[in-house]
């Protein structure tokens, strides 16, 4: 009984389907650079496999069955596949096409990081499309070890698995209404921020916050809890509470609020963060490459 579940001979069908064009099975293996004696005996054996005439055999030129005929077009797509695929690899080689995931945190990396870098890396790479998936800090860095993104914008991880380059350096700062009395200060302590009631960020910056405040051996006295940075420049300029957030998350003037730099300093660094140097696709090596040519 023949077998019909191996793999079909690709050289056979193909030669299959130059016959069916030229009606000669010495064209068909001219084309594929083998013998003559090759294709046929090639021929011979698929007709045997499958029980079936695949060459309409007695007639000049030679024919296709429909049985050889259905062999051809499978041929023709199978080259036609094959092309696309090279032509994607040749694309993806020289930089012509390609997609990068990158993971994102907020307002931090959307304010004054994003924009700056992907605006180079899209003048010098066009045809490269970075697609921003934007994460909460706490499930950033499990999104990009399970491979959701090829990248990502993290705030101060310690892992030594990941490879890691330094994009900007950040810093806590405190934030005040306008005429509050510490607007007129040039720093300020934990605890001068104890004295109101105080509006603690739910983003990633949150334990670096409250660890500042530790370091001090002062516990604020938590009002609101708010994840927007922008609720909670309102809530501040309303009057309704002091905040901390890092610096870079802010937009370039907030209205009605005082920025206050913070004493002692609590510095964070953002940095970009693949998987242990692995890139899964060309047009994210390439990311990576001009990140580190371009510096931080």
């Amino acid at each position: 009984m023949p077998s019909d579940s191996q793999d079909l001979p690709l050289a056979m069908v193909r030669a299959l389907r130059i016959i069916g064009e030229t009606g000669s099975v010495s064209e068909a293996a001219r084309a594929l650079g083998i013998s003559q004696p090759a294709v046929s005996k090639g021929i011979a054996q698929l007709e045997k496999r499958f029980g079936l005439d695949l060459l309409i055999r007695g007639a000049r030129p030679l024919g296709l069955t429909e049985e050889g005929q259905a062999l051809a077009v499978f041929a023709r797509q199978a080259d036609l596949l094959q092309d696309k695929a090279l032509r994607h690899l040749q694309d993806v080689r020289r930089d012509k096409i390609g997609t990068v995931r990158l993971g994102s945190f907020g307002s931090s990396a959307s304010f004054h990081i994003l924009p700056r870098l992907l605006g180079a890396f899209g003048r010098k790479f066009p045809c490269i499309d970075v697609e921003i998936l934007e994460f909460p800090d706490a499930d950033l860095e499990t999104v990009l070890r399970s491979g959701g993104v090829d990248a990502a914008i993290l705030a101060d991880p310690h892992k030594e698995d990941l490879d890691i380059f330094p994009l900007v350096s950040d810093e806590l700062v405190a934030l005040v209404q306008d005429d509050h009395p510490l607007a007129v200060r040039s720093t300020v302590r934990a605890e001068d921020l104890c004295r109101d009631p105080f509006i603690l960020t739910k983003g990633g910056s949150a334990p670096l916050v409250e660890k500042w405040f530790a370091a001090a051996g002062q516990t604020p006295k938590v009002a609101h809890t708010i994840l927007q940075v922008n609720s909670i420049l309102a809530l501040v300029n309303a009057g309704l509470g002091v905040s901390i957030i890092a610096k870079l998350a802010l937009p370039s003037e907030p209205a009605g609020v005082k920025v206050l730099p913070l004493t002692p300093t609590a510095p964070r660094s953002i940095i970009l963060a693949r998987i242990d140097k692995a890139s899964r696709s060309r047009a994210a090596q390439t990311f990576w490459q001009f990140c580190e040519s371009t510096g931080p």
